[in-house]
């Protein structure tokens, strides 16, 4: 007689019992939010979509605005994990890709670019939130920065470009990718992002300055202008990741 072995389930301590139940709270909120928008829900509908008392909610988070600012602080880790990767590509252009990418495929599902705007629409009121934003922005700009100062020292980037801004160019498109993304959510998948990680070669520049110096004798061209720039050598002290 064949006898099923019963494997008992490992006790959850009571940290992680408490973790998971601001997951929950979490999750429900983001749905929430995703219906009605921010100011529009109220504590009463995050409770009920939790199927928990208004005790046990409070339990975890003060209010809404405690709930958004847990949500900005995922937003972070989310963000610093994408560095890494990026990090470890072996050329700009596979990394900036793989942006494209992880960008597309996190804000894809219905509602998700919708509740970027409404995190981001709240930090522009809230003084606290904003704050932490604010964090998040520096710290992935700073980031992104020394990712392509990286590529810039070893011949993949035009050395002319000021990385500063080209971190925030790169993402205002992401931004505005996702958003774009959401309102064309019948075409095809796939395009936009393909056709986001074209125009960012063609606007950075595929070839590599040595590339472009074995075809020509010359170093590559201003992108706009057409003029040569000077070469400018990148601060490899600022090249630690964050």
């Amino acid at each position: 007689m064949n006898m099923a072995i019963r494997i008992p389930k490992t006790p959850q301590s009571p940290t992680q019992k408490a973790d998971r139940k601001r997951g929950d709270v979490l999750k429900a909120a983001g749905k929430c939010f995703r219906k009605a928008g921010f100011h529009q829900t109220s504590m009463q509908q995050i409770c009920a979509e939790t199927g928990l008392g208004p005790g046990a909610v409070y339990r975890y988070f003060t209010g809404k605005e405690a709930i958004i600012e847990a949500m900005v602080e995922e937003e972070r880790r989310q963000a610093r994990a994408m560095l890494l990767q990026m990090r470890d590509a072996e050329s700009i252009q596979q990394a900036l890709e793989m942006a494209t990418r992880m960008f597309a495929d996190r804000y894809r599902a219905s509602g998700d670019a919708g509740l970027m705007t409404e995190v981001y629409a709240e930090g522009m009121r809230s003084r606290r939130t904003g704050a932490v934003l604010r964090k998040i922005e520096a710290e992935w700009v700073m980031g992104l920065t020394n990712i392509l100062r990286v590529a810039q020292a070893r011949g993949q980037l035009d050395a002319s470009l000021d990385a500063a801004q080209t971190a925030l160019f790169l993402t205002g498109l992401w931004d505005g990718m996702v958003i774009r993304q959401h309102f064309h959510a019948h075409d095809d998948p796939q395009a936009l992002p393909a056709f986001f990680d074209t125009m960012i070669t063609r606007v950075l520049g595929k070839e590599t300055k040595s590339e472009s110096r074995s075809k020509t004798g010359l170093p590559p061209a201003d992108l706009l202008t057409g003029v040569e720039p000077p070469y400018v050598k990148p601060d490899v002290r600022q090249m630690s990741l964050i």
